[in-house]
């Protein structure tokens, strides 16, 4: 009897669908709210900070065709109707180079004021960044909670006391890194270009400090994502 029961539980939970919910615009307080709902409703839901799609430019999903509930695309898009969100496309197995071959779905959420490919936004610069073109090794991290932290060759916290703080884009393209010291800040001009090496394009972002603070020794801060 013990048998049978994790048998019959083992095949529900095979069962489930997973709903990939693309959470890079979105706060932790609606990814909370989304995913309790989801998972009320019986879906596993794993929420993730890819970039978009460049043919997403409002709320979508994307579903598999091997999808074992074929009522999961309706509930899902019901369920995320009763919170005010308007799903605009839905598509089946791809978007772009987005593939979705198992049992699951692709929640791609934007709020109405946010173009995903305009890398504007401050959650789109939200990554680690390691120095170039100096004799140091430093890594900035900038958090999608708002703070930073400079670390050093070690990947410790350097021992600076402009080391971690807050940062913000207060006017694209120009980031400002604010520590503790409220009469001192740092701030740099945000680039993006593309590199081709022999696999393939590599979409890099730059960070270039806007004077020449000592605590960079001449760096520069690059965060690289292949296309």
């Amino acid at each position: 009897m013990k048998y049978l029961i994790f048998v019959v539980l083992l095949f529900c939970s095979c069962s489930q669908t997973t709903v990939h919910l693309y959470s890079r615009y979105l706060s932790d307080a609606q990814i909370e709210e989304i995913n309790k709902v989801l998972v009320k409703a019986d879906f596993i839901v794993k929420p993730n900070q890819l970039a978009f799609p460049q043919s997403i430019t409002q709320s979508s999903l994307i579903y598999s065709p091997v999808i074992q509930d074929h009522n999961a695309v309706d509930n899902v898009t019901n369920d995320l109707s009763k919170l005010g969100w308007e799903i605009h496309h839905t598509s089946m197995l791809f978007t772009d180079n987005h593939w979705y071959k198992e049992n699951s779905i692709a929640l791609m959420l934007l709020p109405p004021e946010v173009d995903p490919h305009t890398q504007t936004h401050q959650q789109d610069w939200a990554n680690e960044y390691t120095s170039q073109n100096c004799k140091i090794t430093l890594t900035i991290k900038l958090n999608k909670n708002g703070q930073y932290q400079i670390l050093s060759a070690e990947n410790k916290l350097l021992q600076h006391e402009d080391a971690k703080g807050n940062w913000e884009i207060p006017n694209f393209p120009y980031l400002k890194l604010r520590s503790d010291d409220p009469h001192w800040a740092l701030f740099f001009e945000l680039k993006q270009y593309i590199e081709t090496d022999q696999i393939g394009d590599i979409h890099i972002s730059e960070l270039i400090p806007l004077s020449n603070y000592v605590i960079f020794g001449g760096c520069s801060f690059v965060h690289g994502l292949r296309g």
